[in-house]
């Protein structure tokens, strides 16, 4: 298809491309399906069908926004550090033993890679996202091309956007014969992958946040309009000291991540009365409604105690 390459802004052939990498767990297959969390739970899984919802998508999450060009060098310059940093996460939640005791938080280092190269192959996940028809963004797009189409640009635009991290765990759900469960909702070791542009959600405050999210295999970004938000986050690992550190390789410190799956929080609003439109997304954002709830609930206890 012919369109405009949102990088190098020529009209031209765009290519296809993965997002998140194809590497990273993003390759798809016949079972590979997308969809709303909610449409899967209503499925009618005894008649061997899927909601409507659902759709296949056997070459995994993929967008055309980027010429051969322009996608080639997203691919060369930023995505095996990208890789290197999916791997070694992947790794360290794979083995740690602290998972077994529900801590909501990991603190976690990792070594010999390159920081500001992942920030930037994250920024063009988002750039790609956001560059579609459908969800295109003029101005997130105007303001971060010049950072990404050079690997040692630190400019990143932190006054206007903010990228927050977070873990991902798979949602266990048991397995039957009878049940076919795609991939990228549901699956043995996997997660229900969720990828969304920009949308501004109202909160029950009063205050609204404009945001972006990514949640898929493992890893978790959510993607912040610092302009276009009045709900403040401070839940998650930000990664702006990332985007704007020197082009070499070196230790990076990722801490106090915090853990998060779709069903956790349900029953966590579920047992705190909070409601919250969607069940299935929105992840750090419904994270930070509940700790909020939680140190107001605290504080509410702790001046009941003095009264008493």
């Amino acid at each position: 298809m012919k369109d405009f390459c949102i990088l190098c802004e020529k009209y031209t052939e765009l290519t296809k491309e993965h997002v998140p990498p194809r590497k990273s767990g993003n390759n798809g297959n016949k079972k590979t399906r997308t969809g709303s969390f909610e449409d899967f739970l209503k499925g009618d899984f005894s008649k061997g069908d899927f909601p409507k919802g659902i759709k296949r998508k056997p070459q995994g999450n993929i967008y055309y926004t980027l010429c051969s060009k322009c996608n080639s060098f997203f691919g060369s310059e930023y995505v095996e550090e990208y890789i290197k940093f999916v791997e070694d996460n992947k790794n360290f939640l794979e083995k740690n033993t602290s998972l077994k005791n529900e801590k909501p938080y990991l603190t976690h280092s990792i070594k010999k890679i390159n920081p500001l190269r992942v920030a930037k192959a994250i920024v063009a996940m988002f750039f790609s996202i956001n560059g579609e028809r459908d969800s295109f963004d003029k101005q997130f797009l105007d303001s971060v091309r010049g950072y990404l189409n050079d690997p040692q640009n630190r400019l990143f635009p932190n006054e206007d956007y903010t990228i927050i991290m977070n873990y991902y765990l798979p949602i266990g759900v048991p397995q039957n014969d009878r049940i076919k469960i795609p991939n990228d909702i549901i699956n043995d070791g996997h997660t229900h992958n969720i990828i969304k542009g920009f949308m501004t959600l109202n909160m029950s405050n009063g205050e609204t946040i404009r945001f972006s999210e990514i949640q898929y295999e493992s890893i978790g970004f959510t993607l912040i309009d610092l302009k276009n938000t009045t709900f403040k986050v401070n839940e998650g690992f930000d990664l702006k000291n990332l985007l704007c550190i020197y082009d070499k390789t070196k230790k990076i410190h990722l801490y106090k991540v915090p853990i998060l799956t779709p069903t956790m929080l349900t029953m966590m609003e579920m047992q705190n009365n909070i409601n919250y439109i969607d069940s299935g997304s929105d992840l750090l954002i419904r994270w930070q409604v509940i700790t909020n709830f939680l140190k107001e609930l605290k504080k509410y206890n702790n001046v009941q105690t003095n009264f008493s």
